[in-house]
């Protein structure tokens, strides 16, 4: 726009002493140069000329869920993040319908975004682990998902409704520091490290952060730009109270303490606002009594959400 501006004031510059200087040609065209330099005298023409932009376009998926979350292997998904990749990569898989798939035209980029809370229970409860069977419920939804069909879905509906309102049994809730949680985190970042491809196909790290404040969506994916020599230091972040927490606010401070620790670069990425009432894009603090948002929740919101 400042070069637009400047070559406008410049070419006027230019008409008016051609008008007041009319006795030659030459006279005119040296004096209309003389005003165009005083226009554009220290300023560049075109300031975002030696900018380098993008010219390639690369495409992906930026929210998949396999067998890990519950949400998905509760529906009856029975493939894992490797079956995934080799699909979003090219290659032919077999469904969990029995089905061969393949893509026409492979992606570019791909991220599994696995929910982090509750991550990878959903297969100790369909296989039956003793301290699954051993809880009341959990030997409920045993029995339930592999009845299959409308039970299976009405047990997966359950399971959500129990999660969104922060009632989920403690055997059933994986979190950080948990041997469970922490063998399928690690197995979720060894995936992205064995099918990611430099140059020919990128599969990021990341998972799915779940705040369902009061069954309102918050839900973000969080994205690690770095390899598993970064990413295993620290464990995804969930919502479940002491380690994890539904407010954004919270899940923006782990993420700059990961970038602290690490060095590294993560990004978060807000999905489906349409399920959360307003609150997604509320003009008050939901979190902190209906306060107005103050500038440094703006800031970090742009610097965490750049994408929507």
């Amino acid at each position: 726009m400042i070069g637009t501006w400047a070559l406008w004031g410049a070419l006027s510059q230019v008409q008016a002493q051609d008008q007041e200087e009319p006795a030659s040609h030459g006279g005119s065209y040296e004096a209309g140069l003389q005003g165009a330099e005083k226009v554009l005298k220290g300023r560049p023409y075109a300031p975002y000329a030696n900018r380098a932009f993008a010219t390639n376009v690369y495409f992906g998926d930026t929210h998949v869920h396999t067998a890990l979350s519950p949400d998905a292997g509760g529906a009856g998904t029975t493939l894992g993040p490797r079956e995934a990749y080799r699909f979003a990569r090219g290659e032919q898989v077999v469904s969990n319908t029995g089905q061969p798939n393949k893509l026409r035209v492979p992606y570019d980029f791909f991220m599994i975004t696995d929910h982090s809370d509750a991550m990878g229970v959903i297969q100790d409860i369909v296989k039956g682990t003793p301290a699954i069977l051993a809880d009341p419920d959990g030997r409920k939804y045993h029995e339930d998902f592999n009845a299959g069909g409308d039970v299976a879905s009405k047990a997966m509906w359950r399971l959500i409704e129990q999660f969104g309102q922060g009632k989920l049994p403690d055997a059933l809730n994986c979190q950080p520091g948990n041997p469970a949680f922490d063998a399928v985190w690690q197995d979720i970042i060894s995936a992205a490290e064995e099918y990611n491809e430099p140059g020919k196909f990128t599969a990021f790290i990341a998972f799915e952060w779940t705040s369902l404040e009061k069954g309102n969506n918050l839900h973000r994916n969080v994205i690690f730009r770095d390899g598993g020599e970064r990413a295993r230091q620290v464990s995804a972040y969930t919502t479940t109270p002491p380690q994890g927490s539904n407010n954004p606010r919270d899940l923006w401070k782990w993420m700059q303490a990961y970038e602290d620790k690490t060095g590294g670069d993560v990004l978060a990425i807000p999905h489906n606002g349409n399920l959360s009432n307003g609150m997604m894009f509320a003009m008050q603090d939901d979190f902190n009594d209906g306060a107005p948002l103050d500038r440094d929740y703006a800031e970090q919101r742009q610097k965490w959400e750049r994408l929507y």
